[in-house]
């Protein structure tokens, strides 16, 4: 029987949503998953893991799997965009795994999603799992929560979970049709095969180059078969808001002019490249009304500049399954409680996530001298130490917080 009857909706198939499934499974709570796409595609490119978000994976036994297609990055390298003189430097791999107690990761989207749906293992809860199901609207009472799809079929639950990213149609309902804020910048991305760039000596490393206006993050996915980049540019003219959408690889040349030879030699190897434009929202001081709640990008979207888009939404999913496993017949209260322990954290990323945006892409020659000064105290690989934003977001335990929070 499920853990005290318990039964959770969950809308949305991404990331969030089915860890959010795995967390819940791993509890003993059914939970039923309902994604709109007809189907799982090659979405998505780099993504990073950083400690606190394998932490959790590994709890939910996918450290095997999720070694196996991803790359253990040495350091984070900051560079200056011109003449590629190192700014910084921060310990990752083998340090940064035993000083945090998880490995920091790069994958591939597309891999992490075959990581998570290959977990659900048996037929039974792969048939608890609906492809092709967009959710239109709710109903709930002091019992339960309707959801409605588009095709008028319904699923009736205790608890609905919104983890339908940042034009969730949950959130829409539960707090009215609010636009996302345009944050002034594009995001460039590409994916080239790793023999392309193999002469560049490029390392297994996060690489972080910032200039003017403009940014590049680059590091290997796929076991190392596949270099990722993206470049973050500042632009008043908005692209789509889309993993999907197009671009030209001259247009990606021409915003990165006068750059640091290696980055236009690996914009130029990119078979394919993507422009999309980069939204967020304010955070909200909650995310629940009764029975239903939100998740991940539906609550918090936010920049890409601390790459923990996907992390939080894992935390969220862990804690959201402990807090209903701890109150399985006070369903409203361990939701109030979820929202209680996540929500000033994902508060404080997106916050940092924006204040990123200026450090990596100012603009005044003076503030950037200053900066580097600052940055350079600390690219010596020998002695380099853990800011103290990162071991407030690395060090974070979900398990931890769930039993003292």
């Amino acid at each position: 029987m499920p853990y005290g009857g318990l039964k959770i909706l969950i809308a949305g198939g991404g990331i969030g949503g089915i860890t959010t499934a795995l967390a819940l499974r791993q509890r003993g709570i059914e939970a039923l998953l309902f994604e709109q796409a007809k189907a799982f595609g090659q979405v998505g490119a780099g993504i990073q893991l950083s400690a606190n978000a394998t932490r959790v994976l590994r709890r939910l036994g996918l450290g095997d799997a999720l070694a196996r297609v991803a790359v253990y990055p040495e350091g984070r390298d900051y560079r200056a965009w011109d003449d590629g003189d190192r700014l910084y430097w921060t310990p990752l791999g083998e340090r940064a795994e035993a000083h945090f107690g998880a490995p920091y990761y790069h994958a591939h989207r597309a891999d992490l999603l075959d990581v998570l749906l290959g977990s659900l293992g048996d037929t039974a809860f792969r048939s608890s799992f609906y492809l092709g199901s967009h959710v239109d609207r709710f109903e709930q009472d002091a019992h339960g929560v309707t959801v409605t799809f588009a095709d008028g079929t319904t699923a009736t639950g205790d608890v609905l979970v919104g983890a339908d990213g940042i034009h969730s149609t949950v959130r829409a309902q539960l707090f009215g049709r609010e636009l996302p804020r345009y944050t002034g910048n594009v995001a460039w991305r590409g994916l080239v095969p790793a023999e392309r760039v193999a002469h560049l000596d490029l390392g297994r490393v996060t690489g972080v180059w910032m200039g003017p206006n403009r940014s590049i993050v680059q590091y290997y996915v796929a076991a190392g078969r596949t270099f990722n980049w993206i470049g973050v540019s500042r632009s008043e003219q908005p692209a789509r808001e889309s993993w999907l959408a197009e671009g030209r690889i001259e247009d990606a040349l021409a915003e990165y002019a006068g750059w640091h030879d290696t980055i236009r030699t690996i914009i130029a190897a990119t078979p394919r490249v993507l422009r999309q434009a980069l939204y967020d929202r304010e955070p909200l001081p909650d995310w629940r009304e009764g029975r239903v709640v939100l998740l991940g990008d539906a609550a918090h979207p936010m920049m890409p500049f601390y790459a923990q888009g996907a992390a939080q939404s894992i935390e969220d999913a862990y804690v959201l399954a402990g807090c209903l496993a701890a109150s399985p017949d006070e369903p409203v209260a361990a939701l109030e409680r979820y929202v209680l322990l996540r929500q000033p954290r994902t508060a404080w990323m997106q916050e940092l996530s924006r204040h990123e945006e200026e450090l990596y892409q100012m603009t005044d020659a003076n503030a950037i001298a200053d900066r580097n000064a600052r940055m350079r105290a600390n690219r010596i690989l020998e002695s380099t130490t853990f800011p103290p934003e990162q071991e407030r977001l690395y060090g974070y335990d979900a398990e931890a917080v769930l039993q003292t929070g």
